[in-house]
């Protein structure tokens, strides 16, 4: 692979003479590698050795593939997957093949991964580029997600031996209005300073004419019940924690406000949630709707107004007044507004039509960025992965169905109304893949099923995918490894969730950061196109595609 596939020099730059020589000289490399195709040799080490830090084969290591080395590869897959009954179905298989028959599936499952390292397929990326320039955001609700639906739809019914199409969701509608914040410094010029905010999903208004109060720090729930009504009464509370990492803090964005109104509190500021090099961003996300309104400024402004409040309280000037506000939004909330709808794309499956399996990301996204990462890139893998499989030529025995979720932000209204909708048909899904938390490098799959069931997708990602990533796999430590097919899991369908690799630092699954880049451009601004590497979203479609083709086989 050449050098910017993998850690794209920064957007916009052209790129260094030495990094254009680099390029040249490894696709001579690789030129040299298969010419020498034949030389390899037939024996394969186990996956460990060839996997780096991060549990997948670096690409700069690829292995050019023979036909039987790569036989080998799914063979030794399918035994480990689905025991002797699938291997003598590949044996037969492999016989029909070689009569002039159908390819074998591991054979489909090859190209799938070989389609990984196409690098002139950059479809999904050009796709999730046009409808976000032409659309913008997705906002639940909004005329801008049904004309995004409306141009999925029409665009994926164009694809070859995919069918796309909508069902109904009925959503409420939630608009966040005008608002500002200022913070009002008498040492400043003016008095004031404009702060950048963002009021939350689902906050109350402020009442008209806006709020003017004091705002007292708190790092905890416990500190705020501590202060209690004689500090917090009247005040505007701004939550002031270290980010410690987003399942840690995300109370106080979804809580803050209704803790903070047991004690007269009357609004509420959260520091917001991304890692703390985020110093100025701001980022929204939803809450549970309380008496008063909550907005989330940026980690910069929180330690701000943090610092004057403890001068104030040391009171070693005239100049160290106690930090205060003035504070207005508009917003306005409809419940069970409108009908909105799910988008659906189905792959037929030639001998169990009936039989599903699943690939989901959801489709709405915050009103600010464009939902480009979270969660366009991930609706748009499953649609890669079943676009990929489709062009393969070769039906798969089920159906793989592709769902774009309306309202993961907020309620899930989509992922129940599908459950509803489809409730007679729920014990024929095979397997349930929801992709939402970016698409980068891939990693594999964290699963919600048996222990058996754990253990023979891992031996079979370990031998199929080693050359790609995303054969990873590892047991989920909750029910549900995805908020919108959590209501699937529930009711027995095998989950899993599809996990990536942080690209700017190599973290996997597991590590403390791993998730760090992902919640940069989470909820915020910067949610753009850019946040997506094209490279990166065709290989976690090849290897999406190859886990749903041999889910929909076997």
């Amino acid at each position: 692979m050449v050098p910017d596939e993998k850690k794209p020099i920064p957007w916009g730059l052209p790129p260094l003479r030495s990094e254009v020589l680099a390029r040249q000289a490894q696709a001579a490399a690789v030129r040299e590698d298969r010419e020498k195709e034949a030389e390899l040799p037939e024996y394969f080490p186990e996956p460990s050795a060839h996997y780096g830090s991060n549990g997948y084969m670096p690409l700069d290591r690829l292995e050019a593939l023979s036909g039987r080395q790569r036989l080998g590869i799914f063979v030794g897959g399918a035994l480990l997957l689905g025991g002797t009954a699938l291997l003598a179905s590949v044996g037969g298989c492999l016989m029909s093949a070689q009569g002039g028959g159908e390819p074998c599936p591991m054979h489909v499952v090859a190209e799938l991964v070989r389609g990984g390292h196409n690098a002139s397929n950059t479809v999904a990326w050009d796709r999730l580029a046009e409808m976000t320039d032409l659309y913008g955001h997705r906002m639940t609700a909004s005329r801008a997600y049904d004309l995004s639906a409306e141009w999925v739809v029409r665009t994926a019914n164009s694809d070859p031996n995919l069918t796309a199409y909508t069902e109904p969701v009925w959503v409420d509608e939630w608009v966040r209005g005008s608002e500002s914040l200022e913070l009002l410094v008498p040492t400043r010029e003016g008095g004031r300073v404009p702060l950048q905010l963002l009021g939350l999903g689902s906050s109350a208004p402020t009442p008209a004419g806006g709020i003017e109060a004091n705002v007292v720090p708190v790092h905890s729930f416990d500190e705020l019940a501590r202060l209690g009504n004689a500090t917090i009464s009247g005040s505007v509370v701004l939550f002031n924690f270290p980010y410690t990492g987003y399942g840690q803090v995300a109370r106080f964005r979804s809580r803050g406000a209704v803790e903070a109104a047991k004690y007269g509190a009357r609004a509420v500021l959260v520091r917001t949630l991304a890692p703390d090099s985020s110093f100025h961003s701001v980022h929204t996300g939803s809450s549970v709707r309380a008496a008063i309104p909550g907005a989330a400024i940026s980690p910069a402004d929180a330690n701000m107004i943090e610092r004057m409040y403890r001068r104030a309280q040391a009171g070693a000037s005239p100049d160290h007044v106690f930090p205060r506000v003035r504070l207005s939004m508009d917003s306005r909330l409809r419940e069970h507004a409108r009908q909105s709808a799910n988008v659906i794309i189905d792959l037929k499956g030639a001998e169990l039509p009936d039989e599903i399996v699943l690939l989901s990301g959801h489709f709405d996204s915050w009103d600010v960025g464009v939902g480009a990462m979270d969660d366009g890139a991930g609706a748009f893998l499953g649609w890669e992965a079943a676009r990929m499989i489709a062009a393969a030529g070769v039906a798969p025995r089920r159906t793989i169905r592709v769902v774009m979720w309306n309202n993961e932000e907020t309620r899930q209204r989509g992922a129940h109304a599908y459950f509803d909708r489809h409730r007679d048909e729920i014990k024929r899904h095979r397997l349930a893949v929801e992709s939402d938390i970016g698409v980068f490098e891939p990693w594999g799959l964290v699963v919600a099923a048996e222990d058996s069931v754990v253990e023979r997708m891992r031996a079979f990602g370990a031998h199929a995918l080693r050359a790609l990533g995303g054969g990873n796999v590892t047991a989920a430590d909750r029910e549900a490894p995805g908020e919108d097919i959590a209501v699937l899991c529930k009711h027995g369908v095998p989950c899993a969730g599809f996990l990536s690799v942080n690209p700017e630092t190599g973290a996997a699954p597991g590590d403390p950061h791993w998730e760090d880049h992902y919640f940069r451009y989470h909820h915020a601004s910067s949610d753009r196109v850019e946040a997506i590497d094209k490279h990166q979203l065709r290989r976690s479609a090849a290897a999406l595609a190859a886990w749903a083709y041999m889910a929909a086989e076997y």
